[in-house]
Parts: C-alpha cells; sequence; structure tokens
C-alpha cells in the first residue's frame, strides 16, 4: 500500500520517497514508491504530474492501494525527489471543492443530487438531476455556493466504515464498500463521500461562476469554474468588454443600448437592400426576358450574391424558359424550370452534381448547388445547357 502525502496536506506537492519497485510496460515505466506527493486519477480528479529526480512524471493511477507513476525514464537512485506541479494541484483541488460546494447548494435550495463530474482542463461540469433549470434558479445557487465560500468554514477528512458513514447528513448515496474517505465542508454545508484532493477552509475556493448551463440526457448540466480560473475567465472578458465600449465610444453600461440601436439599423437596412434588390430583379428580368431567343435564360453575375439570384428567379420562375442563374461571388448556381419541360431538377443535381464537386439537391422545378471553385460551376453550367 502506498502511504498517500497528499491527505496528510492537500498542498504538500515536494517530498523525497522510497522507491518501492519499477515494472517496464511497452515503452514506460510504472514507479512505485512507498510514500507520494503525488495524486493519481480518481472521483473525477485527474491526476498529478510532475518530476521525479527531474524526470517527467506523465501520468499517476492506482490499482489494488498501489499507486504508479508512469514515466518515460526510470530514475537511477533508491531514494529520489518528487516534485508535484503545484499549479495545477491547486487549479484541481479549487475546482473540485467548488464542485462540492455547487452540488450542496443546488441540494439545499433545489433538493436535487449531482449525478455526475468531470474536471476538465478549462471548466468543470456537473450534471444536475433536474431537467428545466431557469436562469433565476441559477443565480440563486451561485449566490448560496459562493456564500459558503465567503464563510471561509473548516473543511475536514477522515475516514469511515460504511456503515459510519451511513449515519451522517449525505448529500448523496455512498455506492462504494469498506472504508470510506469522508469530506465534511463547515459544520453543515456538504457531507460527502471523496476520494479528491480538498481545500482547508471553504474561502481557499476563492470564487465560483456559473459561465453557462443546458439540457443534457434529461438533466441539466452546468458548467463552472472556480478560483484563479475563474479570475481568467473575468480578465478576458474584461478586455472583450472594454475593447467593445471602447470601439462604441461608450461606458460598460452602454454596450448593450448601442449593439440593440445597432441591430435596429442594420435590420432597417437590410430590408432596404431587399427591397433594392426586388426592383433591381425585376427590372434585370424583363431584359432577360426581351434578349432571350432560345428555350434557355443563361446568367452569370459576377458582383451579385446569392440572394440575388434568388430574387431574380422569383421574377422569372413562371416563364416557360430553362432557368440556369449563377453567381462567382458565392460560387452557387440555381437550375429551374416552371414545370413544362421533361426533367426535374432535383433528380438531375442528384445523379450528376458530385462529378462537378458540387453539393446541393432540390425538387421537379428548383434546385440549387454550392461550388468548391468557379471552374466547377462554369462547367456545370455548360452540362446543363448541351444535355437539357
Amino acid at each position: 500500500m502506498t502511504e498517500k502525502l497528499f491527505y496528510e496536506d492537500p498542498y504538500i506537492c515536494e517530498a523525497e520517497c522510497e522507491v518501492e519497485d519499477i515494472i517496464k510496460k511497452d515503452d514506460k515505466f510504472e514507479i512505485i514508491l512507498k510514500s507520494t506527493p503525488f495524486y493519481p486519477e480518481g472521483g473525477g480528479q485527474p491526476s498529478d504530474t510532475g518530476f521525479i529526480d527531474n524526470i517527467r512524471v506523465e501520468y499517476v493511477h492506482e490499482e489494488n492501494d498501489m499507486i504508479y507513476h508512469v514515466m518515460g525514464e526510470k530514475p537511477s537512485k533508491s531514494l529520489v525527489k518528487c516534485k508535484v506541479d503545484f499549479q495545477r494541484r491547486v487549479d484541481h483541488i479549487q475546482q473540485h471543492s467548488g464542485e462540492h460546494l455547487m452540488s450542496a447548494a443546488f441540494f439545499k435550495l433545489y433538493k436535487v443530487s449531482n449525478a455526475g463530474f468531470h474536471l476538465g482542463v478549462d471548466y468543470v461540469t456537473i450534471d444536475i438531476e433536474m431537467k428545466d433549470i431557469t436562469e433565476e434558479m441559477i443565480r440563486k445557487v451561485e449566490i448560496e455556493a459562493n456564500s459558503y465560500i465567503f464563510r471561509n468554514e473548516i473543511v475536514k477528512t477522515y475516514f469511515l466504515s460504511k456503515e459510519e458513514a451511513l449515519k451522517l447528513p449525505l448529500r448523496k448515496e455512498i455506492k462504494a464498500e469498506g472504508t470510506i474517505r469522508m469530506v465534511q465542508m463547515g459544520e453543515s454545508i456538504d457531507y460527502s463521500a471523496c476520494c479528491g484532493t480538498q481545500v482547508n477552509r471553504t474561502g481557499e475556493v476563492g470564487i465560483i461562476k456559473i459561465i453557462k448551463w443546458e439540457k443534457n440526457k434529461g438533466m441539466t448540466r452546468v458548467y463552472i469554474k472556480c478560483g484563479w480560473r475563474a479570475l481568467k475567465d473575468y480578465e478576458l472578458k474584461h478586455e472583450y468588454v472594454t475593447d467593445i465600449a471602447r470601439g462604441f465610444s461608450v461606458d460598460d453600461s452602454g454596450i448593450i443600448e448601442k449593439i440593440k440601436g445597432q441591430n435596429e439599423t442594420i435590420e432597417d437596412l437590410r430590408k432596404e437592400v431587399s427591397n433594392l434588390y426586388s426592383k433591381i430583379a425585376s427590372k434585370e428580368a424583363e431584359a432577360l426576358i426581351e434578349s432571350s431567343d432560345t428555350k434557355f435564360i443563361i446568367k452569370e453575375y459576377n458582383e451579385e450574391g446569392f440572394d440575388f439570384l434568388d430574387k431574380l428567379y422569383e421574377k422569372l420562375k413562371d416563364t416557360e424558359s430553362i432557368l440556369i442563374l449563377s453567381s462567382i461571388k458565392d460560387k452557387k448556381l440555381i437550375l429551374a424550370q416552371n414545370g413544362s419541360f421533361d426533367f426535374q431538377c432535383g433528380k438531375l443535381f442528384k445523379e450528376k452534381l458530385k462529378e462537378f464537386d458540387g453539393r446541393g439537391g432540390g425538387n421537379a422545378k428548383r434546385a440549387q448547388a454550392s461550388f468548391q471553385d468557379i471552374a466547377s460551376m462554369q462547367s456545370f453550367a455548360e452540362y446543363l445547357k448541351s444535355n437539357l
């Protein structure tokens, strides 16, 4: 059994330890120490990384109470110096303890449990056993969880038998057997079975921020950042807000109104452009009909995009002609007819479009496609003209 120094002190990251065994596995070495400051992966928490005698420890795992340190080289001494990545350890402590506090807040306010927890590189996710969570509920839970931090209560860890542990006011059912490691936050905040590293006092979590939430498999997945991660997230978003405010020449509080005003202006301009396109399309349609002396109306446009083609189609769709309209700008093409010709646009596209590196489809009277390059689109237009 490996002695777990990280249970004696969650912040211990350096120690001299004795090598008990070295196992070669594929191109790696798995080092077993009699005692270790390295936390192995488990309980939803990733393993520590760091160095043993200046050789990188890539991953740490536990099997049958033995902890294995996976390394690319093996140490040459029997007494080695262990150095855990301190910033990673503190980050994991803050995130894991923050998850306990957040889950405790959900349980206290809404009597719902945490069905799953994942400590990722960028954020922590908690799966809450509640399908519909409102913004107001999220706000209340966030305030409640942070109140536990500001109270700065003591966090205790201890080992009990399962029978003893079940007598405590547990937030979540204990599924493990044998000796149970309990994490008690304050006198009444939270009692949970957990094997992870935790803060000594709740204040060490710093702050908890919910960054988003979404429905997931009949539950709600809540994304949080704690401590230093939350600070970095705030710093980044503050930079965004400051840059936007500077660009609009307003204070932070004026950004929303400025954006609303700009959106209204954009919508008004969009309508004006749409109306203008319709007028231009009407005149263009008249000109195309007058100049056409075959059953085809074929036109390629350099500057006009697909929106213009769409409006032009609306003006021409009832004419007794085969329409082949294309946009160089968007690399898109429309094929259409009014139903008086013996072919189906969508079926033709389905049969031939892939040969010209195009993607699209449609129905009997109209089909549209986009292309990887202009030459492919033009080749397809020539094919249509030659074969219809």
